[in-house]
């Protein structure tokens, strides 16, 4: 498919909030695209926006997005230092009516947002990515990712960058309330793998 020529960041933010491409888009508030540091060396990437996000127009607000702040000034860094996205960029539930539990994004819903995915990494060109979940590392990295025991684990892509997968923040949420002893396991390890892409992003190679 010949795709229009975008000469900016920006540009491309603003081309996707007119997607159309697949059914996500007929349930939307607004288009999420990706926000912080256009030239970020580290991308963080979830699935899907969130209720929230549909609200705010940006991605990881709410009680994920808290979390996730939490996490990122832990390992010492802010939002204005990182890029963060979704894979997919429309909130959609699965009854259709807003508040209800999310929709997964599918095969084809997937596919049809990577162009956006893809053209907002051209732009940012970070060095390092950090999948938030196995949805977005099976898209990202391979089904073949196992992210119990491969999170934090880097591979290589053939564009040169660098890229692995942890846990997402809104499912160590999910967990708490019915086992915190676990959640502090997973708080643990999320935080630990968010620290060791961030002081990665600032060196020069991951080995």
């Amino acid at each position: 498919m010949q795709l229009p020529f975008y000469s900016s960041l920006d540009e491309v933010c603003d081309a996707a909030r007119d997607c159309m491409a697949c059914g996500r888009s007929s349930q939307r508030t607004q288009v999420v695209p990706g926000s912080g540091n256009p030239n970020a060396n580290l991308m963080l990437v979830g699935e899907y926006p969130s209720q929230s996000d549909d609200v705010t127009g940006a991605p990881f607000t709410g009680p994920a997005g808290d979390y996730l702040d939490q996490l990122l000034a832990a390992a010492g860094t802010t939002r204005d230092e990182v890029y963060i996205t979704n894979i997919v960029r429309c909130y959609s539930t699965e009854s259709g009516a807003t508040g209800g539990r999310i929709k997964r994004a599918t095969k084809r819903e997937r596919e049809a947002c990577a162009v956006w995915m893809d053209l907002e990494t051209q732009f940012v060109d970070p060095r390092y990515i950090l999948a938030l979940g196995a949805p977005a590392a099976g898209s990202l990295i391979g089904e073949d990712f196992r992210l119990t025991e491969e999170h934090g684990t880097w591979r290589s892509r053939p564009d040169g960058r660098w890229i692995t997968a942890t846990m997402q923040p809104a499912y160590i949420l999910r967990v708490c309330p019915h086992d915190p002893g676990r959640a502090d396991e997973l708080h643990d390890l999320l935080l630990s793998d968010i620290r060791a892409a961030v002081e990665l992003s600032r060196s020069t190679s991951p080995e």
